[in-house]
């Protein structure tokens, strides 16, 4: 077997966290992969303990400041201990201490950039760096087209491919696990619109909240973070019912009517691939990946920021029929984005990390 750490910060789990986990759990043989997460100390770490509660090897590496060396002397440790021989880095800090842990312990890295969203300055800054620190690794992978075409800017000795997030197939929403669900947040016969995803600038919440007070929908929003006291004052006079930070949104997907997906800026979301698997209407900004996951009537595409557009895309999308159509295809459209594509993908990336190659572009 050839263990393979994947490396991931954060004490929440979002959609990179999820794929970490999904891709995880369907490497192929004879990788081994181990699931190492990076949090400050004394803080609990959702993706270590769903890593374990899936039966997956996990490590829990403290630390204490962003580029903190003693985390990746910690790495490093275990690295030569399990007999690690590639390192995965799945966010611009763990790709630095991956690649100083790869140093001290003589293993390679590889990398995931998933899209960081974020625009402030700082988090611009640090793309910067991961994308500089992206040609001493052995591979860089990108999950967006949009993504890549970036990075082959900037990263100019590693190669870098695209590989799209992926998902186990998941059981249908059934009538009875829909009217459950809407009668848990009381909907009865409300139009209702969810949107899924952290409580940040960059996804949008505010274009949604424009757009629906035209619309008249009851709106989910699930997720937490920086703006959550901002967004409920921006909610006032609308019904808006802000559930926090769930670790599994399945509910809110079967008794939404429609996922919106305002965001200004994205990579490709695992909430829209989760919504086309489970058969759910997408109205989502024409960011990132997103023009081709919903290309061909998979789901419905409006400029990002545009709030009259947004509103007359739900506003279309009241109709049943108008749904139905649209969910027909976007459940044909998910089984092209299987979770067995993306470990074949990742499967072919560490070969050729392992060989020493650099040579495909």
């Amino acid at each position: 077997m050839i263990p393979i750490l994947h490396l991931r910060q954060g004490t929440e789990l979002y959609g990179a966290d999820r794929a970490v986990l999904a891709l995880s759990a369907s490497t192929p043989w004879p990788y081994l992969p181990i699931v190492g997460a990076i949090g400050r100390p004394g803080v609990r770490d959702a993706l270590a303990e769903e890593a374990r509660r899936r039966g997956l090897a996990a490590v829990r590496f403290d630390s204490a400041s962003r580029f903190d060396l003693r985390c990746a002397r910690a790495i490093a440790r275990v690295a030569r201990e399990r007999g690690v021989r590639l390192l995965h880095a799945h966010d611009f800090k763990a790709l630095f201490v991956a690649l100083v842990a790869g140093l001290l312990a003589r293993v390679p890295v590889v990398a995931t950039f998933h899209g960081d969203t974020r625009t402030t300055a700082a988090i611009r800054a640090y793309e910067l760096v991961a994308r500089i620190l992206g040609n001493f690794t052995r591979g860089v992978a990108a999950v967006s087209r949009a993504l890549e075409r970036r990075l082959r800017r900037w990263v100019r000795i590693a190669p870098v491919a695209f590989v799209p997030n992926g998902l186990p197939q998941s059981a249908p929403i059934s009538e009875v696990e829909r009217r459950a669900a809407r009668a848990k947040f009381g909907l009865r016969d409300a139009y209702c619109i969810a949107l899924i995803g952290r409580l940040a600038p960059e996804k949008g919440h505010r274009v949604l909240f424009e757009s629906a007070r035209a619309v008249g929908a009851t709106l989910l929003v699930a997720g937490d973070g920086p703006l959550r006291d901002e967004l409920r004052e921006a909610a006032q006079g609308l019904d808006v019912r802000f559930l926090g930070y769930l670790e599994d949104a399945r509910e809110v997907f079967a008794a939404a009517d429609v996922i919106a997906i305002p965001s200004l800026t994205e990579g490709l979301p695992l909430t829209a691939l989760e919504a086309l698997a489970l058969g759910r209407c997408v109205v989502a900004s024409a960011v990132g990946e997103l023009p081709e996951l919903l290309a061909g009537g998979a789901g419905v595409l409006v400029p990002p920021g545009n709030a009259a557009a947004l509103s007359e895309a739900l506003q279309s999308a009241r109709d049943e029929a108008y749904r139905a159509r649209i969910e027909e295809k976007a459940r044909a459209r998910a089984r092209r984005y299987g979770v067995a594509a993306m470990a074949g993908a990742y499967a072919s990336l560490y070969g050729r990390a392992l060989s020493g190659s650099i040579s495909s572009r």
